[in-house]
């Protein structure tokens, strides 16, 4: 049961999926249900004093999540579109950042909300600007209706021009400033670069690799990255629900590589043949400029200036608890259609 007592607003209905229908129930009958015929374990009991809001779940990353903490608490998503892994794990809104008259009856019960919500692709300063309000507004509503934490998906430091002339970094911080005044309690889980089976790192290059058998290797390649996998983050997430993980916090992954290690560990365990082209920092900016410019966006400019600054090459948190999946762990785990170059689902 919800610990509190609840407002009768709490009689509002939600917008849910169904199959391939939606329909309403009400909130109070559905919010700690489990959807289909799901039924909540032991353990999920113990825990079921929170409701999660979990916003911009639909991606790689919020995949990672749902897949660690579904099942543990009841949750409402909400993000534009419904994705396979949602169904029967969660209750799903439809719905933008951007609706901000739809936060309180979206709040009503919730005890914890859990975001990835921000946008990848570059943009005008307004398009930014007007999320970074819209989450502020979130987290104004979140506590007038007596929300207790805030586990932010945030960003890895940036070197200090990028964070000032890039607005996808510089209004998140300005979001993040302003919810760690909130007063709620607040953990910000900066990952390095996550993978996934379909992730816009390894897949990705490794998609490149097997399709022109050359891919760049920009200036030296000595500059390091730690990568995390997206379920990890996960696990971080359901400790920051738990307040075992606090505060502000760098998520790298068990291992640090510099990117010409990483090429070498995907030619090498997925049986690729490919060379590397070296090209000059400043020549493979201008391509990827180039490439953005006619609508090619596996890598932003933004990004290509963050890899070279040697910025992500931070180490793992604690975890004693759990030990994390290396990238060549995943590589190696792939299944045997994915490991010899063509399509498949490869792990989760």
């Amino acid at each position: 049961m919800i610990s509190r007592r609840e407002p009768e607003s709490a009689k509002a209905t939600f917008t849910h999926r169904e199959g391939n229908s939606y329909t309403t129930q009400d909130r109070r009958a559905s919010v700690l249900k489990p959807r289909g015929n799901r039924s909540l374990s032991g353990h999920s009991l113990m825990v079921a004093r929170k409701v999660l809001l979990m916003g911009g779940g639909g991606g790689v990353v919020g995949s990672g999540v749902l897949a660690e903490i579904a099942g543990r608490y009841p949750i409402r998503s909400y993000h534009r579109t419904p994705v396979a892994e949602e169904q029967g794990k969660v209750e799903f809104v439809p719905g933008d950042v951007s609706e901000t008259s739809r936060f309180p009856a979206l709040l009503q019960g919730v005890t914890d909300i859990v975001n990835v919500v921000w946008y990848r692709q570059p943009g005008p300063d307004r398009l930014f600007a007007r999320t970074s309000a819209a989450l502020q507004s979130l987290v104004e509503v979140a506590r007038q209706n007596g929300v207790e934490r805030f586990v932010q998906i945030s960003l890895p430091p940036a070197p200090p021009k990028l964070e000032e002339r890039t607005p996808y970094l510089r209004r998140k911080r300005e979001f993040e400033s302003k919810l760690l005044q909130s007063g709620l309690k607040v953990t910000l889980l900066k990952p390095s670069a996550i993978f996934a089976s379909y992730d816009r790192l390894i897949f990705a290059m490794r998609s490149l690799m097997e399709r022109h058998r050359r891919f760049p290797l920009f200036g030296d390649g000595l500059y390091h990255l730690t990568p995390i996998w997206h379920r990890d983050v996960g696990w971080l997430v359901g400790e920051a629900l738990e307040d075992r993980v606090k505060g502000t916090v760098l998520a790298g992954g068990p291992e640090r590589m510099t990117y010409l290690e990483l090429l070498d560990l995907l030619r090498r365990e997925l049986s690729l043949d490919v060379r590397w082209m070296r090209v000059s920092p400043r020549t493979g900016r201008w391509a990827v400029q180039l490439f953005n410019a006619v609508g090619w966006h596996v890598l932003y400019t933004y990004e290509y200036d963050w890899l070279l600054s040697d910025t992500l090459g931070f180490p793992a948190p604690p975890h004693p608890d759990r030990k994390f999946l290396t990238l060549r762990e995943f590589l190696h785990q792939l299944p045997a259609p994915d490991r010899a170059g063509s399509p498949g689902r490869g792990v989760p």
